[in-house]
């Protein structure tokens, strides 16, 4: 008797229906562009939305007005590059079933920003507030030596190790990013899958390491880190001589059938670093076992949302 009255009183229990007071949002201008000594400036213009609201996911704002600043002088507008699209596919939940492709076309100015000035950039629209953001981009790093150990066996799992030695400058706060990506041969398939091409494309690698500085990325199987992205900061080895080593799955017998390696190593403004920092503490988070709270995903854009940040990246080739 008793279990068929807790029965029904868990049928007829009432719902109250709790209306939230959110207030309306207000739409804002949204920048997105990273600064590199190796390419020109390139900046994603939108605008923001409600996380309750219905419409679409707003595209490229069109008729922006773009200025950009070197050293607090003004070089000129930023002009929308129409000639150079790109496209991305709006997923459904789980990162499953694709409902819409949306166009992102870039705001450009011709040149190459240069090591160790400033830049800012100011962007208007009638519809908007305006927005304003300003970065650096640092100085080249001094890059000491760079080899590669083949340790693969027979049982081996983590076939060979990376060691990067760098000078430290010790007038700054510095900012660093290590990927190493690995260049071979794929398949590209056609979209109905009827045939495929063979492709040379890149992509970075897994790496794994227990150096003390890098505190984002995955543990795993005694490595306090792994990740394709090595993020972190001078905190620990401020001025001085740093070397750091990686281990990873990759076998170099690859080599002897036409892949190569080469070495990305890149020196963040602050701004980059705390956005991409932001990025990976997200990402750590979104895996925990615990029920813990969101990130939130760092900004610098005054009045408006985003990234405006920069960057300077050095490239080498390890092997062959």
């Amino acid at each position: 008797m008793k279990k068929i009255i807790i029965i029904c009183l868990l049928l007829f229990s009432c719902e109250k229906v709790v209306d939230l007071n959110i207030p309306a949002h207000t739409s804002m201008l949204v920048v997105n562009g990273m600064l590199d000594t190796d390419s020109v400036p390139s900046v994603f213009i939108s605008s923001s939305q409600g996380a309750f609201s219905n419409h679409p996911i707003p595209g490229c704002v069109l008729d922006a007005n773009v200025l950009l600043y070197e050293d607090n002088v003004l070089l000129g507008e930023m002009i929308l590059d129409s000639n150079h699209v790109d496209t991305f596919m709006i997923l459904e939940d789980n990162w499953y079933g694709g409902i819409n492709t949306e166009e992102i076309s870039y705001y450009t100015y011709e040149m190459n920003p240069k090591a160790g000035s400033t830049y800012s950039i100011d962007v208007s629209h009638y519809d908007y507030e305006s927005v304003y953001a300003t970065t650096m981009i640092p100085n080249n790093i001094e890059l000491i030596d760079f080899n590669i150990i083949d340790n693969a066996t027979d049982t081996s799992i983590y076939n060979a190790t990376l060691n990067v030695v760098f000078q430290d400058n010790p007038n700054q706060n510095n900012y660093y990013r290590i990927r190493l990506f690995l260049q071979t041969e794929g398949e590209q398939w056609e979209e109905d899958g009827s045939d495929y091409e063979f492709i040379r494309k890149s992509y970075p690698l897994i790496l794994y390491s227990n150096d003390p500085s890098l505190s984002q990325g995955i543990p795993w199987d005694g490595y306090t880190f792994s990740g394709r992205t090595a993020l972190f900061n001078d905190n620990l080895f401020n001025g001085q001589e740093k070397e750091i080593s990686f281990d990873m799955e990759y076998k170099l017998a690859g080599i002897e059938y036409g892949d190569s390696l080469f070495l990305q190593l890149t020196s963040f403004s602050e701004e980059a670093y705390n956005y991409f920092n932001s990025i990976e503490l997200n990402r750590d988070q979104f895996i925990s076992p615990f029920g813990t709270e969101p990130v939130p995903v760092f900004s610098n854009v005054q009045n408006g949302i985003g990234l405006f940040a920069g960057g300077n990246s050095m490239y080498f080739s390890i092997l062959p």
